[in-house]
């Protein structure tokens, strides 16, 4: 019988820790697609330079250009699912004027900033996506 509860005990663990690492994958893809989408566009850069990586912050650049973002949110979903559940995961944009736009109002399409406006939503996201 022991035996048995102990099984019990195993399986609801493992099904605790999917549920974890699910709503983490589903909170973190719905705000790093809300940062690219935000990214303001000339010519795409800016938006495509958005690197989603695990365990320390992305530290390059690509000169690739993404209009409507796509291909980055893309990326930052595969590399979301991905994830093992350890470690954290970053989104970080590494062209020298990210942080004008974010902080500077340096762009009329997003004079708030990206980063600083889907963080304030994701309250509410997080409430969402527990609630299933």
């Amino acid at each position: 019988m022991a035996g048995s509860f102990s099984l019990d005990i195993s399986r609801f663990c493992n099904k605790a820790n999917a549920n974890v690492k699910a709503t983490v994958q589903k909170i973190a893809m719905e705000a790093f697609k809300r940062v690219i989408l935000r990214s303001p566009v000339d010519t795409g850069r800016f938006r495509a330079n958005w690197g989603c990586s695990v365990g320390s912050p992305w530290a390059g650049t690509v000169n690739v250009y993404d209009e409507d973002g796509r291909g980055t949110v893309a990326l930052a979903a595969s590399t979301v699912n991905g994830w093992n559940g350890q470690g954290s995961i970053f989104l970080t944009n590494n062209l020298p004027y990210s942080l004008r736009l974010e902080y500077s109002a340096w762009s009329a399409q997003a004079p708030a900033g990206m980063v600083r406006v889907t963080v304030a939503e994701m309250g509410g996201v997080a409430a969402q996506v527990a609630k299933g």
